[in-house]
């Protein structure tokens, strides 16, 4: 009783939730404040296409070179990798406020340096410390962890706004704010963060011993694999690929909404203020999606709950491509399953993983699905907006993505879930499969 009274687990849920808001969360959304702020003062000489290169940049390097950032956490441990990404994330942020003039700076520092060290600070390595803390409570985690650091997709345009507009409209005063949020991160890994329980000789979910972990694992009503597979294993498992696509799927969505869902709605003849507050509402879906269905996921299996949101996500997307200025409930409807179901999937796709194949080379594991998912998702804006340029209209990039998201969740149907309380099911089962 003494160990759970003291038990770190929930405390250290919160701080990687913020650590999440100053990094992974922030970055991005404070940017499309910021940069298109940057190129429209003339200070920086690149055009508007090298402005979208950079981000398209950002999130490739969010996503392909993860595999090796995950190999560091294996070696090092995620609080080393953390105050690394911490110390590049804060280089990219200062770079950015002094330094950056031209559009091969703006490629390094931004598309490299703070994709690279936002994604070690925050969610690859939040994601891995939660997996390793909880497991009977891995979804109830995970959720506070997503909750807390999506809150900075709502707030980051917010505190970044206030600091540009209290520095009388220079824009740099945005990167200072960004530069805060690094060292704030940066600070609470240094001091607050444990990268398992054993650590600091505390057990999973603040249990009294190793049996009661095993016992927890087999009681839960969804599989959650008290030990661990192997990464080379993982790499042969299907269910690892399965789940890496459907949650891709998500991602498709998410990308096609940042990159043309504006534009889309613009086109189609809605009035701009009213998209402004189908966006706004977005973002308060999203984080109720990962609050309901992430507290969920320890009653539901996460893979079925992944297949529902990928279903959800089908029918936004087949919403905003038929919507008509007439019928405005259509995009709202659009905005609300969109946001509520990509919050949602974005939650319970790293649970998902960690219930399949344990805590124990999770890193290497997440970081490939993550791979897998900028893979299949980044090209998304660039097949949208070619389809804009031949046919003048979103219609039929909204419904090729529909088209993606649709065979993505397909996939979910197929992975076969062990019996609950073996480790050693799931490679049998894979390898019946």
């Amino acid at each position: 009783m003494e160990q759970k009274k003291s038990f770190y687990g929930w405390k250290l849920a919160v701080v990687l939730g913020i650590i999440y808001f100053c990094s992974s969360a922030f970055v991005l959304a404070a940017a499309q404040i910021v940069n298109p702020m940057m190129f429209k003062s003339g200070e920086i000489q690149m055009d508007a296409t090298m402005l979208g290169m950079g981000f398209t940049l950002f999130v490739l390097c969010q996503g392909i070179p993860t595999p090796l950032l995950g190999q560091l956490i294996a070696k090092k441990g995620a609080r080393f990798t953390m105050i690394i990404g911490g110390c590049v994330m804060l280089l990219g942020t200062l770079a950015m406020s002094f330094f950056v003039h031209e559009a091969w700076s703006y490629f390094l520092f931004f598309g490299v340096l703070m994709s690279m060290g936002s994604m070690a600070l925050g969610q690859l390595s939040t994601q891995t410390v939660a997996g390793s803390w909880f497991i009977a409570n891995r979804g109830k985690a995970m959720t506070i962890v997503m909750v807390i650091g999506g809150a900075g997709s709502i707030l980051a345009p917010q505190i970044v706004k206030a600091a540009i507009d209290a520095a009388g409209g220079a824009w740099q005063a945005g990167w200072y704010a960004l530069i805060a949020a690094a060292l704030i991160g940066l600070v609470l890994a240094v001091f607050l963060v444990k990268n398992t329980p054993a650590s600091i000789g505390q057990l999973p979910d603040g249990v009294a011993d190793s049996k009661a972990v095993v016992a927890e694992a087999k009681e839960s009503k969804v599989y959650k694999n008290a030990d661990s597979i192997t990464y080379k294993k993982a790499l042969k498992t299907p269910a690892m690929w399965l789940i890496a696509l459907t949650l891709a799927g998500g991602y498709t969505a998410f990308s096609l909404n940042t990159s043309q869902g504006v534009m889309n709605f613009t086109q189609l003849g809605f009035d701009n203020g009213l998209i402004v507050t189908a966006v706004s509402v977005m973002g308060f879906a999203m984080l109720t999606g990962r609050l309901v269905v992430g507290v969920i996921s320890d009653r539901f299996e996460p893979i079925r709950l992944m297949g529902l949101c990928g279903v959800m996500l089908f029918v936004a997307i087949l919403l905003g491509a038929f919507a008509t200025p007439s019928a405005p409930v259509m995009m709202f409807g659009y905005y609300i399953l969109l946001g509520f179901f990509f919050g949602a999937i974005n939650t319970v796709g790293p649970t998902a993983l960690a219930n399949y194949f344990g805590a124990g080379h999770y890193s290497k594991i997440l970081s490939t699905g993550i791979m897998v998912t900028t893979i299949v998702s980044a090209p998304i804006a660039t097949i949208v907006g070619a389809t804009f340029d031949a046919t003048g209209a979103c219609t039929t990039g909204f419904l090729i993505s529909a088209g993606i998201v649709a065979v993505c969740t397909i996939c979910s149907l197929f992975v076969r879930l062990p019996k609950k309380g073996s480790a050693a099911a799931a490679d049998q089962d894979e390898v019946r499969a």
